[in-house]
């Protein structure tokens, strides 16, 4: 009788703390994109000497994270197994609802992903500011983009975004076409190129080529790119150009299949030095082009 008399202010503790926490919850998960599905309490440790460790609260930065974040999905939230247990919450699975919005003609709410038109009133909708350019061009988040699905996907989007097809639509829709065949370009140029789709996925990654890169190049590489240029300087056919063009196109193939396994390994920093490489090949493609051109 007196064990479980001992028992019983821990179990309430433990029922009490796990129904506050899972109400916060309900309350801060309201102001986000993110939901939980089958969320449920889990089994605490009791193992603990300190009850009050067991059956604590998250701490305030907990819930301002909730409730600052609206486009966290809970699986970031949430993707550390031990604070889950300390605060007496366990998860199985969480679902990611897709982000609300609004036709701004007829109000209607639109809860799909890729939506592009009303599908209530028909009428265009703005560019979601959330989607990179491989979500627009439906490609996946990867260096070796398919082109030829790229190339299809534009083909589609330009026939159904164009802004001549709105000529005789209200201003309004006129603008939000120009806004979105815009877009719709620039990502399909921004991901067609290897070098710029690769310094795009490191943009996405928080990094970025700074200016004086050549500075933490190898003296061997950077004396190999004075050579070429000085040859391609010196060429006084269009043969001797073209042999030089062939040239840099090889290697930028190797730097392209480079690249690609360096990004699918998750090596940002040998990629990040790649395409480095990869650009100054890239201008003197386009110096060997020029001259081609000219000649």
């Amino acid at each position: 009788m007196l064990v479980l008399n001992r028992l019983r202010p821990a179990a309430s503790s433990q029922a009490q703390s796990i129904r506050l926490v899972n109400t916060r919850l309900s309350k801060s998960l309201k102001s986000t994109t993110t939901t939980c599905s089958d969320f449920e309490p889990a089994f605490l440790n009791e193992n603990d000497a300190d009850s009050s460790t067991r059956h604590s609260l998250p701490p305030p930065h907990f819930w301002k994270c909730l409730e600052t974040r609206p486009q966290a999905t809970a699986a970031k939230l949430f993707s550390t197994p031990p604070p889950c247990c300390q605060y007496g919450l366990g998860f199985r699975a969480f679902s990611t609802v897709l982000k609300t919005h609004n036709c701004w003609n007829c109000g209607e709410s639109l809860q799909q992903n890729h939506t592009y038109f009303c599908t209530t009133c028909k009428v265009l909708q703005p560019p979601d500011e959330d989607r990179n350019y491989f979500d627009i061009m439906d490609c996946e988040k990867s260096f070796a983009v398919d082109i030829q699905k790229l190339q299809r996907t534009y083909r589609n989007l330009q026939r159904s975004l164009h802004p001549d097809n709105f000529s005789q639509k209200q201003t309004k829709e006129q603008e939000l076409s120009e806004k979105q065949s815009a877009l719709v370009n620039e990502a399909y140029r921004t991901l067609l190129g290897p070098l710029s789709r690769g310094l795009y996925m490191l943009t996405l990654q928080g990094l970025q080529l700074e200016e004086g890169t050549h500075f933490a190049m190898e003296p061997q590489f950077l004396y190999e790119i004075m050579e070429i240029n000085e040859r391609l300087a010196a060429t006084q056919t269009e043969e001797e150009a073209s042999d030089i063009g062939h040239c840099i196109q090889d290697r930028l193939q190797e730097l392209i299949r480079d690249v690609s396994e360096s990004f699918s390994k998750g090596d940002l920093k040998k990629a990040k030095m790649l395409l480095a490489k990869m650009k100054y090949f890239v201008n003197i493609e386009d110096k060997v082009k020029e001259k081609l051109s000219s000649s």
